[in-house]
């Protein structure tokens, strides 16, 4: 029997230090039976020549750019990918990233029933010169969509090989956000995803690289609006989600992770957010006696630029 074609998509934008390493650990892999496609989604340094001279040395590479009619960014370019992708399985890959050998064979051997439409490995992190950081954090198999709501599970973009056809009826990569994208696909992808229905590898087998030039740097230090309003608004639907559920526990998780980005753009300035934030709060705990002297505060001094602040609520909210 043929092994499975196993489809690697790189999205990829100015990335001409790091992507030579990428793409020498995919060629590294014990797992041959693999297509990589780099979509490219408008690099203006050396990057496209180099991924061609790789498609040369190995037709296993595909370069593709990203449609000019198509919104500019990563999340376009992972959803172009998938299009264009040939592949049973689906692995979405970081191009400052690092596969380790056994990357792809490992999760290959999981997929050993019909019922399995992802199998999840863990993996390192890095700095920018691929130390080692810290290991992903290991989940207790059972409710993952819980241990990843509450954020004791590392679910990252390389950790998952997806069957394709577990894919094709659920929307990919929303290209409206510009942060917090791979939580919120991860967030409707496990919402469904039974126990039976995936395997974990507790075996490290990938570098997850975080340096300065990575979207996620942007969350610590300056202030990013777009990125703020991105994560406000994946919380909001995943918030909708464990209200049906009822579950108290991830309600109160998503709400005091709410509060945290509300008093930041409050900090901050940000009118756009943190009125999108009180709007939304207030359409879900409008009944809530305690909710509603907080968004008051909040209010309060947000919008009629009173120096009202409780310190004290703040500090235990923020907890």
């Amino acid at each position: 029997m043929k092994a499975p074609l196993v489809s690697i998509i790189i999205p990829i934008y100015n990335r001409e230090y790091f992507i030579g390493e990428t793409l020498d650990s995919v060629l590294a892999q014990t797992y041959t039976n693999w297509e990589c496609i780099v979509v490219d989604d408008g690099s203006i340094d050396n990057t496209p020549e180099l991924v061609e001279a790789y498609c040369r040395m190995d037709t296993r590479f595909k370069y593709f750019e990203r449609p000019k009619g198509q919104q500019k960014g990563g999340n376009a370019s992972r959803n172009y990918g998938f299009e264009v992708s040939k592949g049973d399985y689906v692995n979405w890959f970081d191009s400052d990233d690092i596969m380790l050998n056994y990357f792809i064979e490992k999760k290959i051997q999981l997929l050993n029933s019909k019922k399995i439409k992802a199998v999840i490995c863990s993996g390192f992190y890095t700095d920018s010169k691929l130390n080692i950081l810290r290991p992903t954090r290991y989940f207790n198999e059972g409710n993952l969509f819980k241990e990843f709501t509450l954020r004791k599970a590392d679910v990252l973009t390389p950790s998952v090989l997806f069957k394709k056809e577990a894919l094709n009826s659920l929307e990919l990569f929303n290209v409206g956000l510009t942060d917090a994208q791979e939580t919120d696909f991860f967030h409707r992808f496990l919402f469904n995803l039974k126990s039976d229905e995936y395997e974990f590898i507790d075996e490290k087998l990938f570098l997850y690289r975080k340096h300065s030039d990575s979207i996620g740097s942007l969350k610590i230090g300056n202030y990013h609006f777009k990125n703020r309003f991105s994560q406000a608004y994946v919380e909001f639907e995943n918030l909708k989600r464990v209200i049906n559920i009822g579950d108290k526990e991830m309600i109160g998780f998503i709400y005091k992770a709410l509060l945290g980005l509300l008093f930041l753009a409050m900090d901050n300035e940000d009118k756009n957010n943190y009125n999108f934030i009180l709007n939304g709060i207030r359409s879900y705990y409008k009944d809530i006696g305690v909710l509603k002297y907080v968004i008051l505060i909040c209010y309060l001094k947000v919008t009629l630029n009173i120096n009202i602040r409780s310190f004290r609520l703040e500090k235990m909210l923020r907890k």
